[in-house]
């Protein structure tokens, strides 16, 4: 029997210890006019390749037997187990959500796995429910695909399928990591057959791919990104600057690293290259309180995106040297008297790629040669690009 609460359609499990043929269908018809078109993650086009949706099925439970539990999330139960027990028992068992999904292997060797659902199957175990079957949405691997490849696509879902809108068990920064991780490491046990390539781009597709379309920030994601790739090329680190205490690379770590301390004469400040407008009100204003002190200015990158880190790293140093000088020409320009900002200066870079720098030295410019470099190796650049035809917006986000 069905009944309706708030318009929504859930089932009593303590007054039934089963699900019937009729839920089944209500399951098909909400599929039909609803999952069908809007999940395509689940049931269409947005399914990897390798594996396909056959349909909804009524099957025993017993538990957790015989059904290969979730791999691909980090942790044990729930934490939030009782909590959604408590909702189960209170408000019922909502149908409207997609119901566990299940992937069967087409030997008798392999079985059953639990692609997502293994909270909700334990829930419906646990007295007072001990209900005798669960819906499921029933997954299978196309023809033509080897076993590593299709293992592939279960990891995938497991993490995309949560990223909908299941409650029950919401994605964690280290359920993508493992995840991604494992696919980059399948690309490399099986010679490229399987999984994804190092390569950031590859890393990044596979980060956005899980984490689906509203779970987690940019910057949560990109740092996800480098973390993976830095773990498997640490040859070829690439840095992600921030003052969050729980960031790996910390600015104000790197400015005492560097010695670059103020003193009676001498103050220093960074800023992210995207903000030069800000950075030239703040460094006036450091001028303008002390007096007799030389401003010196460090940019750094933030988070590198990008086909080409290095061309993307130089860029944007070239923009803000190039920014920060139109509005210093530009405010002189507006003066009625003679304006100097003699005191204040560009004096160098945050390093962030381990291929082409020494990640604990500092990047500095020379302003005589208008040009950026290191002291530890032979690594320099113009600081304003020679062909640059991009028009600078002053107006960035804060």
């Amino acid at each position: 029997m069905l009944d309706k609460l708030t318009n929504e359609v859930v089932v009593d499990l303590i007054k039934n210890n089963e699900f019937s043929q009729a839920h089944l269908e209500l399951t098909e018809n909400i599929y039909n006019s609803h999952w069908k078109q809007f999940y395509p993650e689940l049931f269409g086009d947005k399914l990897p390749e390798a594996i396909e949706f056959v349909g909804f099925e009524l099957r025993p439970n017993n538990g957790s037997t015989g059904i290969g539990i979730q791999k691909n999330r980090v942790g044990a139960k729930n934490v939030k187990f009782l909590e959604i027990k408590q909702n189960v028992e209170r408000n019922g068992y909502k149908l409207k959500y997609t119901p566990i999904s299940i992937f069967d292997w087409s030997n008798n060797v392999d079985g059953s796995i639990i692609i997502t659902g293994d909270t909700r199957i334990q829930v419906i175990s646990d007295p007072p429910f001990e209900m005798n079957n669960f819906i499921c949405a029933v997954y299978k691997a196309k023809p033509g695909y080897t076993k590593e490849q299709i293992q592939d696509a279960i990891d995938c879902c497991g993490l995309r399928f949560n990223a909908i809108h299941d409650p029950a068990a919401p994605l964690s920064t280290q359920d993508v990591k493992r995840t991604v991780s494992n696919a980059v490491q399948r690309y490399l046990d099986t010679d490229g057959e399987a999984g994804i390539p190092k390569t950031m781009d590859a890393i990044e597709d596979r980060v956005d791919y899980v984490c689906g379309e509203g779970v987690f920030q940019p910057m949560t994601r990109q740092n996800l990104i480098y973390e993976i790739y830095n773990n498997f090329n640490p040859h070829d680190i690439v840095v992600s600057w921030s003052n969050s205490k729980s960031a790996k690379w910390r600015i104000d770590t790197f400015m005492q690293k560097s010695k670059f301390v103020d003193t009676d004469t001498v103050k220093y400040m960074y800023t992210s290259f995207e903000l030069y407008s800000k950075a030239f009100t703040k460094a006036c204003r450091l001028a303008n309180e002390y007096p007799k002190a030389e401003i010196r200015i460090i940019v750094h990158n933030a988070t590198l995106k990008g086909y080409d880190l290095s061309r993307t790293f130089k860029s944007r140093i070239q923009k803000f040297v190039n920014a920060f000088g139109k509005i210093i020409l530009d405010v002189c320009g507006a003066s009625d008297k003679s304006t100097t900002f003699s005191r204040i200066k560009i004096y160098g870079a945050l390093p962030s790629l381990g291929a082409i720098h020494d990640l604990e030295v500092p990047i500095f410019y020379n302003k005589r040669t208008d040009t950026f470099y290191q002291k530890t190796n032979d690594f320099t650049f113009d600081a304003v690009e020679q062909d640059e035809a991009e028009e600078v917006d002053y107006e960035e986000a804060a």
